[in-house]
């Protein structure tokens, strides 16, 4: 017998427990849909700091991807304001930018809109400085963040950085001459990062301004210079982002850190195998796809998929969605507790549970989601592949199903029998004497036929059933009796 550990495989919608164990991924249940035909194209969530509650800023456009509109949904998706920007685009970046109570919605496709949390919308007109040495500028429209007290709004390869505000005055909407800096290429992301510096992913490099610049008027009048961080250069917008003060963009294999210097790559295509359980996910440059913010690393928004990442773990899993084939992801907005939820062209997608569908079951069919580990089974040339039986485990208390393909083919399913002792779904009694509340434990399908597969790359992909399934983290081979080294050829 061979024990192999399969926790480095390929995953397709795997996540992992808050312990740590190999799952299928939580279901995707959605909340809430966009109007008629519409679809959503950008979004971000605010949370008022005096009153707790959630405010959800999404852009969305008409089926031809027209009458770009702006609105505001509280934290039960009720609309609380639409406004029409008046320009018939899918803006190419979609920011929200908040500076205490301030509120700027900006994209490089729009006039900025200005508001305070809580209230509405509307176009921002520029204030007059409180500095008298200083003048005044038309607000600005582009991509942009905030960094300490002040508002960055990036239109271009021209950075403007807002007057800051405090208790005794000032306001975001006051740019000022003075405060705008050129980069030496189009600014494509702009990210507070570690310590509150302002980091800039442009086509000619990462810059960093560090947080001292932001502590006089005018920024960078007391020497604090920009620093080129990362040679990596950006193509385009929502192509970078920072997840937990470290900023990440998208490179030709996959995504890495650009606030520093770096040769190490995430990379995202998976390994060349035969597929029975989806396609292979690959792409020459993965610089066209879009990076957005996660819990515990980037996510990667590509075609009708979703990579997400665990940065601590190492782990990487492409997500698809089993109630929508054409699940395009554009964003991610935050519920009142602060956890996760994905934005589509086609609703918002709480991540929780064991079922997809919508938020009520009875008005859309549940869809279980299969969670799929593979990858090869390395075997000496000299040896003699042939595979004869794969035991592997996953915790389903008897529904659902564990499957095992093999260079595509499927070899062997079935449903492990429940364990009597634990709590099962429709049958136990709470309370009973006989039932020891326990987690499902882990349980393999016995009696399966045998595999027989002799080629020369062994492929296997480990499949079960149902969001939150633990899975097994190792599989038992057993190889045909004749699997000795063979003597090898001379020349």
């Amino acid at each position: 017998m061979t024990i192999l550990d399969v926790k480095s495989w390929g995953k397709r919608n795997i996540w992992r427990t808050p312990s740590g164990e190999l799952a299928v991924r939580p279901g995707l249940r959605r909340l809430t849909v966009p109007t008629g035909t519409r679809r959503f194209v950008g979004g971000h969530s605010i949370q008022n700091p005096w009153t707790l509650e959630v405010w959800h800023y999404v852009a969305d456009v008409d089926v031809n991807g027209r009458d770009l509109t702006v609105r505001i949904l509280d934290e039960d998706f009720v609309e609380f304001q639409a406004l029409a920007t008046g320009v018939d685009v899918i803006p190419r970046g979609f920011s929200v930018i908040v500076v205490d109570q301030e509120v700027f919605v900006c994209s490089p496709d729009m006039p900025t809109l200005y508001g305070l949390v809580g209230s509405g919308l509307i176009l921002a007109v520029k204030v007059a400085s409180d500095n008298p040495n200083t003048t005044a500028i038309n607000i600005p429209r582009g991509i942009g963040c905030s960094v300490a007290n002040r508002a960055v709004i990036a239109d271009g390869s021209t950075l403007y950085i807002s007057d800051p505000t405090a208790i005794t005055g000032g306001t975001i909407r006051t740019f000022v001459g003075q405060n705008a800096n050129a980069r030496p290429g189009v600014i494509f992301g702009v990210h507070e990062g570690a310590g509150g510096s302002l980091v800039c992913v442009t086509s000619a490099g990462t810059y960093t301004l560090d947080s001292a610049a932001f502590a006089v008027g005018i920024v960078g009048s007391n020497g604090t210079e920009w620093r080129l961080t990362n040679h990596h250069k950006a193509w385009s917008y929502d192509s970078s982002c920072a997840v937990k003060g470290r900023v990440h963009a998208l490179t030709r294999r996959g995504f890495t850190l650009v606030d520093m210097e770096s040769t190490d790559e995430a990379l995202l295509d998976d390994a060349i195998t035969p597929r029975l359980y989806g396609p292979r996910v690959s792409s020459p440059d993965w610089r066209t796809a879009r990076l957005y913010a996660g819990d515990d690393g980037p996510m990667v928004a590509d075609s009708n998929l979703l990579c997400m990442s665990d940065l601590a773990e190492g782990l990487r899993s492409w997500w698809s969605c089993a109630v929508n084939t054409a699940w395009l992801v554009r964003g991610t907005l935050r519920d009142i507790d602060g956890a996760l939820m994905i934005l589509a062209e086609d609703g918002v997608y709480s991540v929780g549970g064991n079922v997809d569908g919508g938020q009520l079951l009875s008005t859309e069919a549940a869809t279980q989601a299969r969670g799929v580990l593979f990858g090869e089974v390395k075997t000496n040339p000299a040896q003699n592949p042939t595979l004869r039986l794969v035991m592997w485990r996953a915790a389903l208390g008897g529904v659902g199903n564990i499957a095992v393909a093999a260079r595509g083919q499927q070899a062997d399913s079935g449903t492990p029998d429940a364990d009597s002792r634990s709590l099962v779904i429709g049958t136990s009694t709470w309370g009973a004497a006989s039932t020891i509340f326990q987690p499902t434990p882990l349980a393999r399908v016995d009696g399966g036929a045998d595999f027989n597969f002799n080629t020369g790359d062994q492929t296997l992909e480990l499949s079960a059933d149902y969001p939150e399934t633990r899975l097994g983290s190792t599989i038992d081979l057993t190889f045909s009796d004749s699997a000795a080294m063979r003597t090898q050829d001379r020349l």
